[in-house]
């Protein structure tokens, strides 16, 4: 799949994850989560090198245009291919960048009892 598919389907609607309330970090250990709302492309280095560094990025989109947020997308997943992190999805508007010795299982914890209250 080509990277622009691959943006259509993360920031895509679709009707059969409008349920899903995930992704969930499972078995993460220690780990650092960094949670960031850009507002220029500038930005985005920093919030690559915390990825390259071992700590897992969330970023949110929602304060960017939507041609700064194509390229902040380009960028984070340039590394992330790099580096093998994972991307998710976790809402429209918001990403998560976990590096690869994070597990994100969005099967097992969405069974957890404490998520339904």
């Amino acid at each position: 799949m080509d990277l622009k598919n691959t943006a259509l389907r993360l920031f895509a609607s679709d009707a059969e994850n409008d349920d899903y309330n995930g992704p969930y970090l499972v078995q993460s250990g220690k780990l650092e989560i960094m949670v960031r709302t850009p507002v220029v492309f500038d930005e985005v280095r920093d919030y690559a090198d915390s990825l390259m560094s071992g700590s897992a990025l969330m970023v949110s989109f929602a304060h960017v245009d939507p041609d700064t947020r194509n390229r902040i997308f380009d960028y984070l997943n340039g590394v992330s291919y790099i580096i093998n992190a994972t991307v998710s999805k976790v809402s429209d508007s918001i990403l998560l960048y976990a590096p690869e010795q994070v597990d994100v299982d969005k099967q097992a914890v969405r069974k957890a009892s404490w998520l339904n209250r």
